[in-house]
């Protein structure tokens, strides 16, 4: 239990200083752009390497904040067949889902980390920004590797029954369009009288 808790603990810690991260990232994407558009429109100047500090930002942002989301469930999913089957089915799925989650970030994470380690090796530079080509890659590189780790940690839990269980589809609940016909048809009968 005590190696349990550390690892949660972690990667808490890890999720707290991806947030971090990422909202650095994004004020520095948004000041970056606007100086840029200011600059542009009322004196004729741009940044240079301003549109490439923010895609490489913009890139920081999206991987990094996709691994923190692979751990909250936090990714958009249909799971209204999820929530229909049985607690023991449930967890057969997810375990599947983040068997085939770990497999695919295991291969980008082999990928990219090549990647990077290539485009070290060349020694290619930025084309407008002073830093290295691999810079470009390198969250990608990162975040798969986190987003690894998040699906292997959800495998775990699934394995060993610690999921927290999806909420359950309610019977009777009425859904948004019924809710509205309902309303509709309410609003006409105070207009024109109740139907006969």
């Amino acid at each position: 239990m005590g190696a349990a808790r550390l690892l949660s603990r972690a990667f808490a810690l890890l999720d707290r200083m991806v947030g971090m991260i990422c909202g650095l990232a994004l004020i520095l994407v948004t000041a970056v752009i606007f100086l840029n558009a200011l600059g542009r429109y009322l004196f004729s100047f741009s940044l240079l390497g301003g549109e490439e500090l923010a895609r490489l930002l913009t890139i920081v942002i999206c991987y990094l904040a996709a691994a923190s989301l692979v751990r909250r469930d936090g990714h958009v999913s249909v799971d209204i067949l999820a929530r229909m089957a049985s607690p023991q089915l449930q967890r057969w799925l997810r375990g599947a889902i983040a068997l085939v989650g770990l497999a695919v970030m295991l291969f980008l994470a082999k990928a990219s980390w090549d990647l990077v380690a290539f485009s070290a090796g060349t020694s290619q530079r930025s084309t407008t920004l002073p830093v290295p080509r691999y810079f470009f890659f390198l969250p990608i590189a990162i975040g798969s590797t986190l987003m690894a780790l998040s699906w292997a940690e959800i495998l775990v839990r699934a394995v060993l029954d610690r999921l927290t269980p999806l909420p359950a589809l309610e019977t009777g609940e009425t859904t948004g369009s019924e809710t509205a016909l309902a309303q509709t048809e309410q609003a006409s009968d105070v207009a024109l009288g109740p139907r006969k």
